[in-house]
């Protein structure tokens, strides 16, 4: 295999690696703040924090994680947008004598959106008839399709090209000489 080839080939896979981690990757805000920062944002506006307020998540939640002191009640200590593979607890208020604790999670673009203290029921997040229990789901039988196939008929799409890139520079095994 020549040069070319092999750096059409290179081009190719990096493409679809490329193209597979955009189409399956969940977006999430992203953000944090504790009870010294004076900005915010990332409570009540977190598209507006500057940076990377938005990330691309490979995991399979977007989260939010409130505490709350109890003394004085409600002023913020730990406010986290985030994501996560296996949340600590999915839709949950957990109080012990110093905090309350607010753990939130969805799994939709940009869904953590809200303040962390209504359920993600109540921030329209959710299926409806979402009550805070966990939702078993049940999933595509064996060898259905799924939207999640699409970045694999892309690249064999983008393989089938390049091959046919590559024949038409192949050169013949018997090649007639040009020249006497």
């Amino acid at each position: 295999m020549d040069k070319l080839a092999r750096l059409l080939l290179a081009v190719s896979f990096l493409t679809i690696i490329e193209v597979i981690q955009k189409v399956s990757a969940l977006r999430c805000y992203s953000c944090s703040i504790t009870s010294q920062d004076s900005d915010t944002k990332c409570l009540n506006d977190p598209i507006s924090v500057e940076g990377q307020s938005v990330v691309n998540c490979n995991k399979k939640y977007c989260t939010i994680l409130r505490q709350e002191l109890k003394d004085p009640p409600g002023r913020i200590n730990t406010f986290v947008r985030g994501c996560e593979e296996v949340p600590t607890l999915l839709d949950d208020v957990i109080d012990d004598p110093t905090f309350r604790t607010f753990y939130r999670s969805c799994s939709t673009d940009l869904c953590n959106v809200g303040d962390g203290v209504k359920s993600s029921s109540q921030e329209n997040i959710s299926p409806d008839g979402y009550s805070g229990e966990n939702l078993l789901v049940p999933g595509l039988p064996f060898n259905s399709t799924s939207i999640n196939q699409t970045p694999i008929s892309l690249m064999v799409q983008i393989l089938e090209a390049s091959l046919e890139v590559l024949k038409s520079f192949e050169i013949p095994k018997n090649p007639q000489r040009a020249f006497p």
